[in-house]
């Protein structure tokens, strides 16, 4: 089955923010490294602003996907699940490298420059919050907004720091995941 050539792009794209970071994001870049005619990027993305915001939308798609389907609205679960799903998330993000979390951390650092990326990624981060939160607080947690904060930023820079030194043992990095979990939402 022939992919969709902006999704190809996209994923291109991806690959040069986790292997280049953003300096690196140029329309020749990701047409050598998506194996596409030269001015293919181009030609679907004018400017590079666009490229980054093709970029930041297919990785929203990534990322929903990875979690599978119990992120979905209404699901519950229980503690150990939710620690589960989230040691699978981050060893997604750190597959093939970190592509994505590597990806994820470039595009977080030119949002700060740009308003519409910025909100491209803000809602994502805020809809993964909002259902965190709501799971958390099924659990009988307290405080389950600021748990729901703290459990992002953490199994972030996990999935960063995982990416950066090149950890690849995935049952480690579940182990990792789920001991901060626990910890982290256990009672207090």
């Amino acid at each position: 089955m022939v992919e969709d050539r902006r999704t190809v792009v996209a994923e291109g794209a991806i690959i040069a923010l986790a292997t280049k970071g953003a300096r690196g994001l140029t329309h020749r870049a990701v047409d050598q490294l998506a194996g596409l005619p030269e001015g293919s990027t181009s030609y679907y993305f004018r400017t590079r602003s666009a490229l980054l915001q093709a970029c930041a939308e297919h990785l929203v798609a990534r990322t929903l996907q990875a979690m599978g389907p119990a992120f979905k609205e209404g699901t519950q679960i229980t503690l150990l699940e939710l620690a589960e799903l989230a040691a699978q998330a981050v060893c997604a993000w750190t597959a093939e490298g970190g592509s994505l979390v590597l990806a994820r951390h470039e595009l977080l650092l030119e949002s700060a420059r740009q308003t519409e990326l910025h909100q491209t990624l803000t809602a994502v981060t805020g809809h993964l919050q909002t259902w965190l939160k709501d799971r958390i607080a099924e659990l009988g947690i307290p405080a389950a907004p600021e748990r729901a904060a703290e459990l992002i930023a953490c199994l972030d820079g996990i999935a960063l720091a995982a990416a950066v030194a090149g950890q690849t043992n995935e049952d480690a990095l579940a182990r990792s995941v789920m001991r901060v979990v626990s910890g982290l939402l256990a009672e207090p």
